[in-house]
């Protein structure tokens, strides 16, 4: 259980693991000595199959239409399966049905929607941008959403205030940036599939660099409205390489025409 005080306090078995000192090896660092984040990330196949189906991956007819090859079980998760309180479990399957075949609005996921993705999803669906201070990271998202993780000790916003990306603050334990996330509201899905949580939501991040351009990020869920227990996903980052990197835009605006199309498309046989 997380304190907050004046500063944040994180739990001790967080503590004791982040003293072990990761191998940055040539990563760089900035001039308070801390590993250098900035630059412009991607994501990594594995992950981009999660974006669909955080546990099945992305099935043949969706790889079709955007031109990927088919990636099922992307293994992002430790442990799986997802540790659905009985209840959840059945919210889920019903929230992947509805996602086939939408008959309302609230059956959209919030991408589909244009609206905001939420945290962690914000990290399975694209690159984003880092910019690093000394107080804190600001993240910068493909689709314009942007979160800053406040490394200065403050204290979590009130918690009858809930958000899409939720509130961040962090604290570098050796080599590791560590970053609890609360304050999240419950309208975006983990992925397209209805993996959902409720806003008890918790999250506890790692943001280790590996080598000179390659970050492991690991995200642990805790949400005892939903799930039986903690439960954590593991995947990567690659910074771009390219001489002049640019931030490329995910347009997308509320109530847009493919929403229309969703609601009024043709059922999948299983359905009728």
């Amino acid at each position: 259980m997380v304190v907050v005080l004046a500063v944040v306090v994180f739990p001790a078995v967080l503590a004791a693991q982040s003293q072990q000192p990761s191998k940055v090896g040539t990563s760089p660092l900035t001039k308070e000595g801390r590993p250098d984040l900035q630059g412009y990330w991607n994501r990594n196949r594995e992950t981009g199959a999660a974006a669909y189906d955080i546990e099945e991956g992305s099935p043949a007819e969706e790889s079709v239409i955007n031109g990927t090859q088919a990636r099922p079980h992307p293994h992002v998760i430790v442990n799986a399966p997802i540790p659905y309180q009985p209840w959840a479990l059945a919210q889920r399957e019903q929230n992947k049905k509805n996602s086939l075949n939408p008959t309302r609005l609230e059956h959209i996921d919030s991408m589909s929607r244009c609206l905001q993705m939420g945290m962690p999803r914000l990290g399975l669906s694209g690159g984003f941008h880092i910019l690093q201070t000394p107080g804190s990271v600001v993240i910068v998202y493909a689709d314009g959403s942007s979160r800053t993780i406040a490394l200065d000790g403050r204290p979590h916003i009130a918690s009858n205030i809930k958000l899409w990306a939720g509130d961040s603050l962090g604290q570098w334990m050796g080599d590791t940036l560590v970053v609890d996330v609360t304050n999240i509201n419950e309208h975006a899905y983990y992925d397209w599939a209805g993996n959902f949580h409720s806003d008890r939501l918790r999250l506890t991040e790692r943001w280790t660099m590996k080598d000179a351009n390659t970050i492991s990020y690991e995200v642990t869920s805790e949400d005892p409205h939903v799930f039986t227990r903690p439960w954590t996903m593991i995947f990567g980052y690659n910074r771009s390489k390219e001489a002049d990197p640019e931030q490329l835009e995910s347009s997308c605006y509320e109530n847009e025409h493919d929403v229309d199309v969703m609601l009024h498309q043709e059922k999948a046989p299983e359905a009728k």
